[in-house]
């Protein structure tokens, strides 16, 4: 299963000064990704840390890049789950652009990132919360 967000607007502050697409941009889409992903859960992004203070460091990313985004362009993301282990999980997020909100799609990158449960408490990584990981594991084998 994946998520999807369509739409979304490059802003000229999105920009680097090439006027291309700025990789903090796209680490805010991955953002937007992991908080869809959530939600389609049944969780607020900020569910395990108020409940049991279990918060998610990213732990390694990588970015592809293909074809560059200028501002007035539009960015769909979807968002799949690659990998659910123990104490970590992996995701995949697809940047597609497009000239018009009903134009032609391009992929423009690619990222993959990984987070570690984390105890904010005893300052550790732990197993993923049980719920969290056995919904995620149905999303990856849908």
């Amino acid at each position: 299963m994946i998520y999807e967000k369509n739409n979304l607007r490059v802003l000229p502050d999105d920009t680097d000064a090439f006027g291309r697409l700025n990789w903090i941009a796209y680490v805010r889409y991955c953002e937007e990704g992991e908080a869809g992903l959530m939600e389609m859960l049944g969780y607020s992004v900020m569910h395990f840390y108020r409940t049991q203070r279990i918060s998610f460091p990213r732990r390694a990313a990588s970015f592809e890049y293909f074809s560059p985004v200028s501002a007035d362009s539009f960015i769909d993301v979807e968002t799949s789950v690659i990998r659910v282990g123990k104490t970590s999980l992996t995701l995949s997020h697809s940047f597609y652009k497009k000239n018009s909100r009903d134009g032609a799609r391009t992929l423009a990158a690619k990222a993959k990132v990984t987070f570690v449960a984390f105890d904010e408490r005893g300052y550790q990584k732990v197993n993923l919360p049980p719920q969290l990981s056995e919904g995620l594991k149905r999303f990856q084998n849908k």
